[in-house]
C-alpha cells in the first residue's frame, strides 16, 4: 500500500472527527476528568466505528507492476525464474501463514481505540489515585501543621499568662512586704511610745510619792523634836524650882509627864500617819508599777500581734515565693513544649513541602506517561493505517 492516502477534508476544531461528519462535538462535562469528547451525540460515531470507516475507504492508486526485461527467450527465462521464485514464494507463504494471524492480532490490539483508551484511562485512574493519595497526605500534613500551630499558640498564650501571673504575684509580694514593714514600724513605734509613757508615769508617781513621804517624815520628825526639846526644857525648869515648890513640882511633873505622854502619843500617831502615807505612797508606786507592767503587757500583746502578722506575712511571702517558683517551673516547661511544638511545626512544614513536591512530581510523571501513551497510540494508528 502506498504512503499516499486520500486526504480528508479539513474539519473545524469543534466538529465530530468521524469521517465525513460535520456535526458539533458533545460539550465537555466540567465534573469529569480527562480530555474533551471528539465525537458528536450520534451513538454510532465513536473511535471503533471511525477506525473501521477509515479502513473501508478506497485506497489510492497502487504501485505499478514491475515490467520484466525483454529478452530473446522469454519463456525459458520466465520458467527458470519461476522455479527459483516458487521456492521462495512457498517459504514466504508458509512463514506468512504462521506469522500473519499473530501479526493481525497484535495489529488489532495496537490499533484498537478501545484498548488504547482503556490503557490511557487506566493510567489516568492510577495517576488520579496517586494524586488523591498525595493530596490526602498533603491535607493530613496540613492538619498536623495547623494542630502544631494551635498547640504552639496555646503554649505561647499559657506562657504569657504564667509570666503575667508571676509578675502579679511578685507585685503582690512587694505590696505585702511594704505593708508588713509599715505595720511593723507603726506597731513598734506605738509599743515604744506606750512603754516610754508608762515608765515616765511610773517614775513621776514614784518620785512624787517618795517626795511626799520624805516631806511628811521630815515634818513629823521636826515637830516631834521641837516638842521633846520643849518638854525637856520645861522639865529642867521644874526640877530647878523643885527646891522651892516640891509639892507643886510633883504636880507639875505629873502634868508634864502626862503632857509628854500625850506629845509622845501624838508623835507616835504622826509617825503612824507618816507610815500610812508611806504605805499609801508604796501603794501608788505599786499601782504605777502595775500600770507600767500592764502597759508593758499591752505592748507585748501588740508585739505578739505584730509577730503574728509578721508570721502570717512571712507565710504569705513563702507561699507566693513557692507559687512564683512553681510558675517559673511551669514557664520553663511551657517553653520546652513550645520549642518541641516549633520543632514539630518545622517538621510538618517540611513534610507538607515534600508532599507538595511529591504531588507535583506525580502530576508531571502522570502527564508524561499520558503524553507517551498518546504518542504511542498515534504512532500505532499511523502504523496500522500504513500497513493496511
Amino acid at each position: 500500500m502506498s504512503e499516499q492516502q486520500t486526504q480528508q477534508p479539513e474539519q473545524a476544531a469543534n466538529e465530530c472527527v468521524f469521517p465525513d461528519c460535520h456535526r458539533p462535538r458533545v460539550p465537555k462535562d466540567p465534573s469529569v476528568r480527562g480530555q474533551a469528547p471528539k465525537y458528536c451525540d450520534d451513538p454510532d460515531h465513536n473511535a471503533a466505528t471511525a477506525y473501521k470507516a477509515k479502513n473501508r475507504r478506497p485506497a489510492g492508486p497502487g504501485a505499478q507492476a514491475v515490467q520484466e526485461e525483454d529478452t530473446d527467450r522469454p519463456v525459458t527465462g520466465a520458467a527458470a525464474t519461476a522455479l527459483l521464485v516458487r521456492e521462495s514464494v512457498l517459504t514466504a507463504v508458509r512463514e506468512l501463514g504462521e506469522q500473519l494471524p499473530r501479526y493481525i492480532g497484535q495489529l488489532e490490539t495496537i490499533t484498537d481505540p478501545e484498548a488504547a483508551e482503556a490503557q490511557v484511562a487506566a493510567a489516568e485512574t492510577r495517576a488520579e489515585a496517586r494524586i488523591a493519595e498525595a493530596q490526602q497526605e498533603l491535607v493530613t500534613e496540613r492538619g498536623r501543621r495547623e494542630k502544631a500551630e494551635r498547640r504552639a499558640k496555646n503554649a505561647e498564650t499559657a506562657k504569657t499568662e504564667a509570666e503575667e501571673a508571676a509578675d502579679e504575684g511578685l507585685r503582690q509580694l512587694d505590696e505585702a512586704k511594704a505593708r508588713f514593714e509599715a505595720e511593723t514600724a507603726r506597731i513598734q513605734e506605738e509599743a515604744d511610745a506606750a512603754v516610754a509613757e508608762a515608765e515616765r508615769q511610773r517614775d513621776e508617781k514614784v518620785a512624787q510619792a517618795v517626795a511626799d513621804a520624805e516631806g511628811r517624815i521630815t515634818e513629823v520628825e521636826a515637830r516631834t523634836a521641837g516638842e521633846v526639846e520643849a518638854a525637856e526644857e520645861k522639865a529642867g525648869k521644874a526640877e530647878v524650882e523643885a527646891a522651892r515648890k516640891v509639892a507643886e513640882m510633883e504636880k507639875t511633873v505629873e502634868e508634864e509627864k502626862k503632857a509628854a505622854a500625850q506629845v509622845k502619843a501624838d508623835s507616835l500617831q504622826s509617825v503612824e500617819d507618816a507610815n500610812a502615807r508611806v504605805v499609801e505612797a508604796n501603794g501608788k508606786v505599786e499601782e504605777a508599777q502595775q500600770a507600767a507592767r500592764q502597759a508593758a503587757a499591752d505592748a507585748n500583746t501588740k508585739v505578739e500581734a505584730a509577730n503574728s502578722v509578721v508570721t502570717a506575712l512571712r507565710e504569705e511571702v513563702e507561699r507566693m515565693t513557692t507559687a512564683a517558683q512553681t510558675r517559673e517551673g511551669r514557664i520553663a516547661t511551657l517553653e520546652g513544649e513550645a520549642r518541641d511544638l516549633y520543632g514539630q511545626l518545622r517538621t510538618a512544614d517540611s513534610k507538607v513541602r515534600d508532599a507538595e513536591e511529591k504531588t507535583r512530581a506525580i502530576e508531571r510523571e502522570t502527564e508524561e506517561q499520558i503524553r507517551i501513551l498518546r504518542a504511542e497510540l498515534d504512532t500505532a494508528k499511523k502504523s496500522g493505517g500504513k500497513g493496511r
